[in-house]
């Protein structure tokens, strides 16, 4: 009987010390990672940081154990690799094997278990969304031009039934901290009352989460410049160092605020067809100013030049931190903002056909 009651305050008290980690133990056994670092990367101010390192021994697994509060989402990754793992990281124990591309991974988190249940949901999509998108770096095939559209369009069926997936997965798993992650992919096609609507049927705890936190953010932004309110001005550098700010384009125009840049192929592919616009409505009282979230101001003259972008442009070349990003609450780009002459925002990311029918009613 002494016995069994010792076993049974043994058992309690492995339970209890296993709920009430301090640390998280990641051990690294992947192929190919021996003599090499091991990173994990946290994400501050949309900057990759080294949260935590070991050094992996030829033949040994590294370990990497360090305190974490709460649930954190980080990338473990391997000395000049290319790739890496997304892992909810909480004081766990967690164990990969296999490879960075096909990583096998136990842990006893009941987060990162969810996680891993909905990256095998959707491997079918991302891996042939990830085909695709070889594909089309290729470039243009001489021999079949209108083999890129063709990859395109497949590329957008998939990524509209991922974002169908996410949506059923979201609403479906209200406590799961891989719903969070399912949003933040697709959050930027949802208007305000939609975004509001799915953070707020997310369980409490996940607030805490810095996706979280960061869509929340971009929300609260994207109110304070809905459509019905007036612009927000806000003033950046020309390519020529002047001050620009919008209310010195605005005066009384019907004006889109274009945010863009040259490293965003999707900018440029739609660049001829704004540059139309532009050229059609011009002279009727349409202006647009350019606001690029590029960082080196080279590639920004360049390609302001290459696509005859002949309206104003400014930029702090601070990337997805630019100063008018932040108060537009700029999810995605290109993104617009289409400004009525009394400086009411009117609509926002209208297509082609859309964009000049509204421009034609505002003028």
């Amino acid at each position: 009987m002494r016995k069994l009651i010792w076993i049974m305050l043994a058992i309690i008290t492995l339970q209890a010390c296993d709920q009430n980690k301090e640390a998280y133990t990641i051990e690294v056994n992947l192929y190919g990672s021996g003599g090499k670092w091991i990173k994990l990367m946290a994400l501050e101010d949309r900057n990759y940081v080294t949260y935590d390192s070991a050094f992996a021994e030829a033949g040994s697994p590294a370990v990497l154990t360090r305190g974490v509060d709460g649930v954190k989402s980080m990338y473990l990754t391997v000395e000049d690799a290319d790739g890496s793992v997304r892992l909810l990281v909480e004081n766990s124990s967690y164990s990969l094997g296999g490879t960075l591309e096909e990583p096998e991974i136990k842990t006893d988190s009941k987060a990162q278990n969810d996680l891993n249940a909905y990256n095998e949901q959707i491997r079918p999509i991302t891996e042939k969304m990830t085909e695709l998108v070889a594909e089309l770096r290729k470039g243009p095939d001489p021999e079949n031009p209108q083999k890129s559209d063709s990859l395109r369009e497949a590329y957008y069926e998939l990524y509209d039934k991922q974002r169908t997936i996410d949506s059923v997965y979201i609403g479906e798993n209200p406590s799961s901290y891989a719903s969070v992650l399912a949003l933040r992919g697709i959050f930027y096609t949802l208007d305000n009352e939609e975004l509001e609507a799915a953070l707020t049927r997310l369980d409490t705890p996940l607030q805490e989460m810095e996706e979280y936190k960061y869509m929340n953010g971009k929300l609260e932004r994207m109110k304070a410049v809905a459509i019905g309110q007036k612009y927000t001005d806000f003033g950046l550098e020309t390519p020529e160092g002047e001050m620009l700010k919008v209310s010195d384009v605005h005066q009384g125009n019907v004006l889109l605020i274009d945010f863009w840049a040259s490293w965003c192929a999707p900018c440029r592919r739609v660049n001829p067809v704004v540059v139309e616009i532009y050229n059609t409505y011009h002279e009727k009282g349409f202006d647009i100013l350019g606001v690029s979230l590029d960082r080196d101001s080279a590639s920004w003259v360049r390609a302001i030049a290459d696509d005859h972008l002949i309206w104003n442009h400014i930029s702090d070349l601070k990337y997805w931190n630019s100063e008018g990003a932040e108060l537009y609450g700029v999810p995605a780009i290109p993104h617009s903002v289409l400004i009525d002459r009394n400086g009411i925002i009117s609509a926002k990311n209208l297509e082609s056909d859309e964009l000049k029918e509204a421009i034609e009613s505002l003028l």
